[in-house]
């Protein structure tokens, strides 16, 4: 609770209550028509982090404080003030801010949400070498591998899969599993072989390149639609700043779009994606 937290801390969590309140308040002046902020995503998603984040430093706290539950007990044992705090996990979701400063980032996931098919067929035909190989082994092998403790690497099917998940694919201790193999057979040792290079080799790369294709795809489809909503509404911006559109139908006509090479404003925007506005 924000009145049993010491001073500096509720200090900080008022001036930062401050500070976001005067930000979304200038947000919503520099909107000429105000009806104009529900369209705006961002604004619509930082007004519902800013309306949480009131309740709870200022309603919640005048809530407790007329009701004389400062120390925790009353109002501050309900249930539904419990709920009421959960409120603070919202501002988890100001990290979502982040994508505006740092575009990568919401590259990076689109492009995970992009190759989760092909991710999930990947490891599917992972899991179907690990489940064959864990068999070879469970039925070439047995109990007769030990690890250092003396477990068995391969005494049953879901503990040869485990054996060859941790040791084969992900290559945490292949040294130990050869070398035990080694010991028992030579064969054993270049069956466990072949399966790192199906598996470790073949098939994780194989995930890495397709994550890296999708990724390069999706990069480059964002940088041209970033691109063209940059032009289009750099157009729109000189089309309705000049009154080019006559007929008020939202499309740039042939006539329109020479008188619109008139103004460096749209010639600077179509130079920038390439367009030649001499020749």
């Amino acid at each position: 609770v924000l009145l049993e937290a010491q001073p500096v801390f509720q200090i900080a969590e008022h001036f930062f209550c401050i500070y976001f309140s005067f930000e979304w308040f200038v947000r919503f002046k520099s909107f000429a028509r105000k009806a104009n902020g529900l369209k705006d995503g961002w604004f619509v998603f930082d007004s519902s982090l800013v309306f949480m984040m009131v309740l709870e430093t200022w309603v919640m706290t005048c809530v407790m404080l007329l009701s004389g539950s400062g120390g925790g007990g009353g109002l501050g044992n309900a249930s539904i003030l419990r709920m009421a705090r959960l409120l603070r996990l919202s501002r988890m979701a100001r990290m979502a801010r982040l994508f505006r400063a740092m575009p990568e980032l919401l590259i990076l996931i689109k492009g995970m949400v992009a190759a989760m098919r092909s991710v999930v067929f990947t490891l599917w035909l992972l899991a179907i070498i690990i489940y064959v190989f864990g068999i070879a082994f469970r039925q070439l092998v047995g109990t007769t591998v030990l690890d250092e403790a003396g477990n068995p690497y391969f005494g049953s099917v879901p503990n040869a899969m485990h054996t060859l998940l941790l040791d084969g694919t992900l290559m945490d201790g292949t040294g130990a599993v050869v070398r035990a193999l080694s010991e028992e057979s030579f064969l054993y040792a270049a069956l466990f072989y072949l399966f790192i290079l199906l598996a470790a080799l073949t098939v994780m790369n194989m995930l890495i390149g397709v994550l890296c294709e999708v990724v390069s795809t999706v990069a480059a489809t964002e940088k041209e639609s970033l691109t063209v909503n940059f032009v289009s509404g750099q157009l729109r911006h000189v089309m309705s700043k000049s009154g080019l559109d006559d007929d008020g139908d939202g499309l740039i006509s042939r006539e329109e779009f020479s008188k619109m090479l008139e103004f460096p404003d749209a010639c600077r925007a179509l130079k920038e994606v390439g367009v030649d506005v001499i020749n």
